[in-house]
C-alpha cells in the first residue's frame, strides 16, 4: 500500500493512475503532478508507463492546458438530485476541521469527481451552494499538518488490520513506545482518536482476548506510527464499538474492570429546555424537578469527562450524585477560585 513520502516509482505510478480515476473529462497533468508532489515532466513519463502496460489513457486540453483522460471501460451513472448534492456538501463542510489528514483529503477528491460528472449548469449551481451551509466548530479545532504519514499508518492499520509500532507522547509529556492493534478510529469534538489494544508484542494480535484492556489514543500525540504488512490482528470475537462507546462519557471508555456510576445532574429552569433537546447519554432519564428545572440521570464508566462538562454550566447545573464526582467538581471550583485575588 502506497504511504506518503514513499514517492519511488511504482507507487507514484500507482498514484497516478488513482488521481486519473473518476474525472470523465480527463484532469490537468499540474493536478495530478501537485498532487504526487512531482514535475509535470515526471508525470508524462509515469503515464507512458501506464499506457505500455495496457491502460488507455488520452492526452486531452482543458481550458488550453495539458490534461489526461482515463477511458475506463465503463462509468456508473449514479442520479443524484439537487438536495442530495447540497447534502454531500454539507457533509463535506464537516470534515474542514480535519485539514491536512487523509480523510479530509478523499473527501475533497471525492467532491472533485462528483462534480466531472454534473453539467456546466450543475457544477455552477453546485459551487453556489457552499454559500448556503455553513458549520462553525466551537472549543477549537486540532492541526494536523505534517502529520499525513503517521495518520496514514493508523489508518491503514484501522481498515487492513494490522498491528501498529508505534511511539505517543502522553498529557505528561513522556513518550511511550510499543505495538498497537488499532480497532476504530473516532471523531470526537472535532478531533481524531484510535481506540484499540495495546500488545505485549505484534503476534499477540492474532489472538486478543475478550477481556484485554482498551485504550484510547488521541492522534495528534502521535510522534510515530508504521504499520507491520505481516502482522495482522483480530478484535475479540464479537466486538463492537457501539458496545464499547455505549458506557462512556464521550470517547473515555474504562481502560480496567470497574463498576459504572449512576450520575445524577440538577439543571437550572433556565436551561432545563435546553438540557431536555439533547441526547447527552444513551441511559440517560429525564425528572422534572419543583422549580421547573431538571434531574438528568445516566450510567457511565468513567467520570473524568462528567466534570469539566458540568463545570462547563456554570451556575447553572449542580452534581448531586456519586460522592466521588461531586467532591471532584468542588475541587476544581476551589482550584479556580484561588486563582482570582480577593
Amino acid at each position: 500500500m502506497y504511504r506518503r513520502g514513499d514517492l519511488n516509482h511504482v507507487s507514484r505510478t500507482l498514484r497516478v493512475l488513482d488521481e486519473l480515476r473518476g474525472f470523465r473529462r480527463g484532469r490537468l497533468l499540474a493536478e495530478i503532478a501537485r498532487a504526487v508532489d512531482a514535475s509535470e515532466r515526471t508525470v508524462r513519463r509515469d503515464l507512458g508507463d501506464l499506457r505500455s502496460t495496457g491502460f488507455e489513457i488520452e492526452s486531452v486540453t482543458i481550458g488550453g492546458r495539458a490534461a489526461a483522460r482515463l477511458v475506463e471501460k465503463s462509468y456508473s451513472n449514479v442520479a443524484i438530485t439537487r438536495r442530495e448534492r447540497y447534502t454531500l456538501l454539507a457533509i463535506a463542510s464537516l470534515f474542514d476541521v480535519l485539514r491536512g489528514t487523509p480523510l479530509w483529503e478523499d473527501v475533497t477528491s471525492l467532491q472533485r469527481k462528483l462534480e466531472q460528472r454534473m453539467t456546466p449548469d450543475e457544477r455552477a449551481e453546485h459551487a453556489s451552494l457552499g454559500d448556503r451551509f455553513a458549520y462553525v466548530p466551537d472549543g477549537g479545532t486540532k492541526v494536523y499538518e505534517g502529520k499525513e504519514d503517521l495518520l496514514d499508518a493508523l489508518l491503514t492499520g484501522v481498515l487492513s488490520r494490522r498491528v501498529v509500532r508505534f511511539a505517543y507522547r502522553g498529557a505528561t509529556g513522556r513518550v511511550q513506545h510499543g505495538h498497537l492493534a488499532p480497532y476504530t478510529m473516532v471523531l470526537y469534538k472535532h478531533g481524531l482518536y484510535v481506540i484499540g489494544c495495546k500488545l505485549q508484542k505484534p503476534a499477540d494480535g492474532r489472538a486478543i482476548a475478550a477481556d484485554a484492556p482498551i485504550a484510547v489514543y488521541a492522534v495528534e500525540r502521535f510522534t510515530d506510527a508504521e504499520h507491520l504488512r505481516a502482522m495482522p490482528f483480530a478484535p475479540p470475537p464479537g466486538f463492537r464499538i457501539a458496545d464499547v462507546l455505549n458506557g462512556a462519557f464521550g470517547i473515555h471508555v474504562a481502560t480496567t474492570e470497574q463498576p459504572p456510576h449512576r450520575v445524577v445532574i440538577e439543571f437550572s429552569a433556565a436551561r432545563s429546555a435546553f438540557v431536555r433537546a439533547r441526547l447527552w447519554h444513551p441511559t440517560q432519564r429525564f425528572e422534572t424537578l419543583a422549580d421547573g428545572g431538571v434531574r438528568l440521570a445516566f450510567t457511565c464508566t468513567s467520570l473524568t469527562p462528567v466534570v469539566s462538562w458540568v463545570l462547563e454550566w456554570g451556575p447553572h447545573a449542580r452534581a448531586v450524585e456519586p460522592a466521588e464526582l461531586v467532591d471532584q467538581i468542588v475541587a476544581e471550583l476551589d482550584a479556580a477560585r484561588r486563582g482570582y485575588p480577593g
